[in-house]
């Protein structure tokens, strides 16, 4: 006869007493891994207490339990993403233990975490703190708070990585084995080794299993290779063992943020000025057709999902991509994903055939992740015929783009490249800190507005050695356009790109460089700009 399910306190504690172990054979499906790996809090080391290293930057991710440090050796510059927890006391972290292995006997095996099983360790966890309160009833209030921080992180979450998926300026996170130190790419500093270091084999599998398990997949040694969607819509691929990989297991995590790069960021950053942003923001507006151009890692969708949250919120949107990664403010929005096929094209559904049936959608703006086969011929006939499309494309200048989208397989014809009304080339690139040395950067180098065929004006350009924008406007094809759609003068136009740059700016003073605050402050302009403007940049506070 199994053991029954939620053995009383008492019955542990006697055990206990007796010193005798409590048998906890825990299920496969359990989510949860070994006492030692949950409850591993900071055995890897802090660099900010050690000499000759400083914190250039800190900012929290679950306060007041979680933050991040950015620590730079100050002998060789080199940076360091830190992780900092704050610890749990000897005695908290044995009312932690009782916790954690109740609860393994109290949670029903389940296939996947889903919604309902979310909420039932929840439940679980709540009324089995609540005893362990009458229990120890001289317990602080915080070391409460702090067990139920590492019981969620532990069991909802990713456990000692839990604090970087948390964090909103990580693209990637990775493991290139036992005893290595994990990789984060930050959206700010680019790759960054971390404080987080699975120190033993077993850890490290264990981990991969708990991965494994929280995207209802398998991998083991007969199957070492692990390609799953994580809750949350984060991309994990892993190996297991030996098996394919000579140093051990591995895995590699594309993250996506709940809340993503915004205008206001990319302001911030230095990635753009506020008066381009507030160009854009116009553009965006008046559905301009726009190519969002770089090389691989250089922030394209990034900066495409930034300009697609400056869309109006009335306009009817569909995004097509291969992976989901972009994440609208709006309502009207239908995400569509392609579907890749392991048996010779059987049930595929390519970005072709989705940017087809997105015409019958009746979409304002069509948004396609990227363009690089015949979906491209698609998307120049849609707009075309009166649709806005906003796209991605591996090029480094504005002819190297028109070459692609007029070459094999896109096949566009030249005549259909004053289509494109915008055409921006983001590149990641090195500046130079306040004691010379190097630090990576994305730059909005370069704006074209096109023409015709072979003729682009380029209205924006920054300046490297100055670290300036230059925005001319004086003879904007787009805003002749857009004057032409609305019957405004010039000069309204350039009094309204200051409304809106003042708009940006204020967001940026106080802070207000969520994705959230930012998709808020624009849907208010769009209702009303006379109030938005009274309530934020003539009237409202910054930060002192």
């Amino acid at each position: 006869m199994s053991p029954k399910r939620g053995f009383s306190l008492n019955f542990v504690s006697k055990l206990r007493k007796s010193g005798k172990e409590v048998a906890e054979p825990r299920p496969a499906s359990t989510p949860s891994m070994s006492f030692v790996e949950a409850t591993r809090v900071l055995s890897h080391e802090l660099l900010s207490t050690r000499k000759g290293y400083r914190i250039i930057e800190t900012y929290p991710v679950v306060e007041p339990f979680a933050s991040i440090n950015i620590v730079e050796d100050e002998t060789s510059g080199k940076l360091f993403y830190e992780v900092y927890e704050i610890s749990l006391t000897s005695e908290e972290r044995e009312i932690y233990k009782q916790i954690y292995e109740h609860m393994i006997w109290e949670i029903k095996p389940t296939a996947t975490l889903s919604s309902d099983a979310i909420n039932e360790i929840r439940s679980t966890a709540r009324r089995i703190m609540n005893l362990f309160q009458i229990r120890f009833p001289r317990t602080p209030s915080l070391s409460w708070s702090k067990i139920n921080y590492y019981i969620e992180r532990d069991f909802l979450g990713y456990g000692v990585l839990d604090p970087v998926f948390r964090d909103r300026y990580i693209e990637d996170i990775s493991c290139n084995g036992p005893g290595k130190p994990v990789y984060v790419w930050h959206r700010k500093y680019e790759s960054l080794p971390t404080n987080v270091v699975f120190s033993t084999v077993e850890e490290l599998d264990e981990y991969i299993l708990k991965l494994a398990h929280m995207a209802g997949k398998h991998i083991s040694v007969a199957y070492p290779v692990l390609d799953a969607i994580l809750p949350g819509g984060h991309r994990v691929a892993a190996t297991y063992g030996k098996e394919v990989s000579t140093s051990g297991s591995t895995f590699t995590i594309r993250k996506f943020s709940e809340s993503p790069i915004t205008i206001a960021d990319m302001i911030n950053f230095g990635t753009i000025s506020s008066e381009l942003a507030a160009y854009f923001w116009l553009a965006m507006d008046y559905k301009m057709t726009t190519l969002v151009l770089g090389v691989t890692g250089a922030g394209k969708t990034s900066t495409l999902n930034a300009l697609a949250t400056l869309l109006r919120p009335t306009y009817k949107v569909v995004t097509i991509e291969d992976t989901p990664e972009l994440r609208l403010p709006l309502e009207n929005w239908v995400q569509l994903v392609s579907r890749p096929s392991y048996l010779g094209g059987a049930g595929e559904v390519s970005l072709y055939q989705l940017v087809r049936v997105s015409l019958r959608y009746r979409p304002d703006v069509i948004v396609v992740g990227e363009v690089r086969g015949d979906e491209a011929y698609v998307l120049f006939q849609s707009i075309a015929t009166g649709h806005s499309g906003i796209t991605t494309l591996h090029a480094e200048s504005i002819d190297a783009a028109v070459k692609r989208l007029t070459s094999p397989p896109m096949n566009i014809p030249p005549s259909y490249i004053p289509l494109i009304n915008i055409a921006l080339l983001i590149r990641r690139i090195t500046l130079a800190d306040e004691k010379g040395r190097l630090r990576p950067a994305r730059k909005i180098t370069n704006v074209w507005e096109v023409r015709d065929f072979g003729e682009y004006e380029e209205i924006a350009k920054w300046d490297p050695a100055k670290n300036r924008f230059t925005v001319r406007l004086d003879n904007s094809l787009v805003l002749s356009r857009i004057s032409d759609l609305t019957g405004k003068t010039r000069e309204e136009l350039l009094e309204e790109l200051v409304r809106r740059k003042m708009i940006l700016e204020w967001l940026v003073a106080t802070r207000k460089t969520t994705y959230k605050d930012v998709a808020t402050w624009i849907q208010k302009y769009y209702l009303d700009p006379v109030r938005t403007l009274r309530e934020g940049p003539l009237y409202g506070s910054a930060p002192q």
